[in-house]
């Protein structure tokens, strides 16, 4: 996996990148380890700081793109700590890589219960049920 990492009005100490590590790299390394993809998958990481004269509120923004097989999966995440947008942007690309993941068999079981379905034959056409037929007489 190719991973680039920007930042934008502020800086990523070396104990920062260790966070970035540890909480978002692993896990999406992880998730897409199973996955077996022709193409190389990249992750764009942007951290910024959207204000420079705000203390308080959502001044930090962490925004991330994934690209599977042409496929973007993005997340963006606002929060008052960065360390926290790292904590939310990690479980927001979990989800949009779990559904991403689930979709192929999710739309092989479609297709294999549309088949079946087609194939059903109504009970009266069987013939025979397996109860036992009482006769008439």
């Amino acid at each position: 996996m190719r991973v680039t990492i920007r930042q934008k009005n502020l800086d990523i100490t070396p104990a920062f990148h260790v966070y970035i590590d540890s909480k978002v790299l692993k896990p999406v390394r992880r998730l897409l380890q199973s996955t077996k993809d022709s193409a190389l998958p990249v992750l764009d990481l942007e951290f910024e700081r959207s204000t420079m004269h705000h203390k308080k509120g959502k001044v930090f923004r962490a925004e991330a793109t994934l690209t599977l097989n042409g496929r973007r999966i993005r997340a963006e995440v606002d929060d008052e700590d960065i360390r926290v947008c790292c904590d939310r942007l990690k479980e927001e690309l979990e989800r949009g890589i779990l559904s991403y993941k689930s979709k192929k068999t999710a739309l092989s079981r479609r297709v294999a219960r549309s088949v079946k379905k087609s194939l059903r034959l109504d009970p009266l056409a069987r013939g025979r049920s397996g109860a036992r037929e009482r006769e008439e007489g």
